[in-house]
């Protein structure tokens, strides 16, 4: 059975070298009646079909092609014969949604087997996008897979190619949305953030342009890319944006352009005048340019913000430099910071006896800046960005040659240049005490007033009592009086009747004392209980100023802990970084070594071809052609020329791989020699290009 086949294979493909399509196909008939599920064969007809003129017949045979390899999950030469497929019968839409539907039907096996098996499902990615490279979907599902293997790199290179093959004049929007993705893939990517800028710009969505240069500008200053940040910032401004001219002023100063730097800070504080950290800007500049009244003139701004602000303690600081720079500086005495401290600035201090040596003013010069850098450490950690400003900028004007502070006064800056809102402020203890206190006499006076009320009611209501008793008694009295003037005699009747008006008297005497005794009563319960109330109230303060201190501690905490993750992450991001560029490097220098070696070991073929050629009554045998092993078919040495048939990648490597088990090494070579100038990552061609070099003992 196998001598048949052999002899079949050989009849077929003699045929099909002569172009003799009606044998050939009855041959490889014959071929597929022995064995059905050989896709080769099946391939060869197909294509000798297409050749022939016959579509109906050679989509057949693609059809059975493709069931087969997809029998065999090989996705990626399912999609080569549907393209070859498309090729015969371009515009038809039952074969345009059968590709669609294959496709979506790849797609979601893939993210189905994500869970079970990453590799496989990354296998079924990668076939997808080797049909379709600018497939958008596909490309997306891809990346978030290589994310969540923790090939960061690989994902972004991944995006990245899709990127540079869309065309930005008819698909802005989806090379927008991709450009997106890498941002958040890789914060740092500048290459992806100009080209956002650049589309924002070209689509005219300035704010969402001027949001992207402003991400840039932090990243390039954080680089310590101060050239590149200008530009950025100058483009930024041209835009329309005037709180850049910050950004741009503290990039100047760092490049020691002063005099553009006040420029810019100038125009900055046209729009926010109390801007603490452009003003502090601008006093270092017209230092830097001997300036030092106008320094003094800013300086006395951020003392007066401070000063409004409740800040005391940055305030003295800013009194002490000003004192510093102007000893008889007047308005700055007017302050009421810190009386004590005052009288001592401006009296001075009673001196030692023998001052310090020089060695021990260096060692507390040296002291003094590590206080200065741990406690500026301190306030970045815990998130008060301004108080850090506010020392790295002192400890500039103090030690200007000072290393590093510019570089962590960069780093400070911009953990804080995302926003130039002032941070939400907590109200403080004292604060809070203030309100509580107002509000506590607000409900005593309320109370108080309450049961004085209830009080004058009690009182109206005893007067109105003993006015009835007293109307009662008149006329009890004067009844009686009627009485004993019938019965005795008159001056008996009143003295009797005087007596018991002088009980009566005293009953109501002592009546209104018992009302007054319960009246001061009332009142001393009511002020025990208001004081009871007061206790109450303040020990509610001290909890929750102790409550409000803990959540604020808590989460100062947070903030550091996420601080020292993000910065650890930024490093560990920085490792892989640098690590993925050295193994790329190392896999382009591998890949250039064993193309040296391949085109070395052509050439040593290509003059052993011509050593044979050159050999008197040499005979060359040629070997019997062989089945294949791709989905690709042969041409015939015939149409070896043909233009058609070497640019259709579909044929071309079968043809070279025939070529190659049929000995012709030097034609097989020239056709993977061209394979390669036009697909240099085709690992599989360069592979059998390599087994033949082996083969040869090269």
């Amino acid at each position: 059975m196998s001598e048949d086949k052999a002899v079949l294979i050989k009849t077929a493909y003699s045929y099909y070298q002569k172009g003799d399509w009606d044998r050939a196909i009855e041959e490889y008939h014959k071929l597929a009646d022995l064995d059905p599920r050989d896709l080769n064969v099946h391939n060869m007809l197909a294509d000798i079909y297409a050749k022939k003129g016959d579509a109906k017949e050679a989509l057949q045979q693609y059809d059975l092609v493709a069931q087969g390899f997809d029998q065999k999950n090989q996705v990626d030469k399912v999609l080569q014969v549907y393209k070859r497929m498309l090729k015969l019968v371009p515009n038809d839409p039952d074969l345009l949604n059968a590709v669609k539907n294959l496709i979506d039907k790849y797609l979601t096996r893939a993210a189905q087997m994500e869970e079970q098996d990453v590799e496989k499902a990354g296998e079924i990615y990668r076939s997808v996008l080797k049909a379709e490279p600018n497939r958008m979907d596909a490309n997306l599902r891809y990346a978030r897979l290589l994310m969540k293997k923790g090939q960061k790199f690989e994902a972004v290179e991944t995006l990245m190619t899709l990127a540079s093959n869309l065309d930005p004049e008819t698909q802005t929007g989806r090379l927008a949305e991709v450009l997106q993705s890498v941002t958040e893939l890789d914060p740092l990517n500048i290459e992806a953030r100009e080209k956002l800028v650049e589309l924002f710009i070209k689509a005219r969505q300035i704010p969402s342009a001027i949001k992207s240069l402003q991400d840039l500008i932090e990243i390039f200053i954080s680089k310590n890319e101060l050239g590149k940040a200008e530009e950025a910032a100058q483009k930024t401004i041209d835009l329309g944006d005037q709180n850049t001219f910050y950004h741009l002023g503290v990039i100047y100063f760092n490049q020691q352009k002063y005099s553009e730097g006040r420029s810019a800070f100038e125009k900055f504080l046209k729009q926010q005048d109390s801007h603490v950290g452009a003003l502090k800007y601008l006093a270092l500049t017209f230092l830097r340019l001997n300036q030092t009244a106008d320094a003094v003139q800013i300086y006395m701004k951020i003392l007066d913000v401070y000063f409004q602000e409740n800040l005391l303690d940055e305030a003295r600081e800013v009194r002490q430099t000003i004192l510093e720079l102007d000893p008889q500086n007047e308005p700055v005495k007017g302050y009421a910071l810190d009386p004590h401290l005052v009288s001592l600035e401006v009296e001075g201090a009673p001196t030692a006896a023998m001052g310090p040596t020089a060695e021990e003013i260096a060692r507390m010069e040296v002291e003094q800046q590590q206080a200065f850098l741990v406690q500026a450490q301190a306030f970045t950690e815990k998130g008060f960005y301004e108080q850090a400003i506010d020392i790295y900028l002192d400890m500039l004007k103090r030690w200007p040659d000072l290393p590093d502070i510019r570089i962590r006064l960069q780093q400070v800056y911009a953990l804080v240049a995302r926003s130039m809102e002032p941070a939400e402020k907590y109200p403080s203890p004292e604060e809070i005490k203030t309100e509580l206190e107002k509000e506590l006499r607000e409900q005593m006076r309320r109370e108080l007033d309450e049961q004085a009320r209830v009080s004058q009611e009690r009182q109206r209501e005893l007067e109105v009592k003993r006015e009835l008793d007293q109307m009662q008694l008149k006329q009890e009295l004067e009844s009686k009086l009627l009485e004993q003037v019938q019965k005795s005699k008159e001056g008996e009747i009143r003295l009797q009747l005087a007596r018991e008006y002088e009980e009566k008297q005293r009953q109501l005497a002592m009546e209104r004392e018992l009302l007054d005794r319960d009246k001061n009563d009332s009142f001393n319960r009511l002020k025990a209980e208001l004081e009871e109330t007061k206790i109450s109230l303040e020990q509610r303060i001290r909890e929750q100023v102790e409550r409000e201190m803990k959540e604020k501690l808590e989460k100062e905490t947070q903030l550091r802990a996420a601080l020292q993750q993000e910065e650890e992450q930024r490093r560990r991001e920085d490792d892989e970084r640098r690590q993925y560029d050295s193994q790329k490097r190392d896999q382009e220098a591998a890949r250039a070594k064993i193309n040296q070696e391949i085109h070395q070991g052509m050439e040593r073929l290509r003059l052993e071809k011509e050593k044979e050629s050159k050999t008197p009554h040499m005979v060359q045998k040629v070997p019997e052609p062989l089945r294949i092993d791709s989905i690709e078919t042969p041409a015939p040495p015939s149409v070896q020329s043909s233009p058609e048939v070497l640019e259709d990648p579909f044929i071309r490597q079968t043809l070279a791989d025939i070529y190659s088990k049929q000995g012709l090494y030097l034609e097989a070579l020239k056709i993977y020699e061209r394979i390669l100038n036009e697909e240099p990552h085709n690992e599989d061609v360069r592979e059998k290009l390599r087994d033949i070099l082996r083969l040869k003992g090269i």
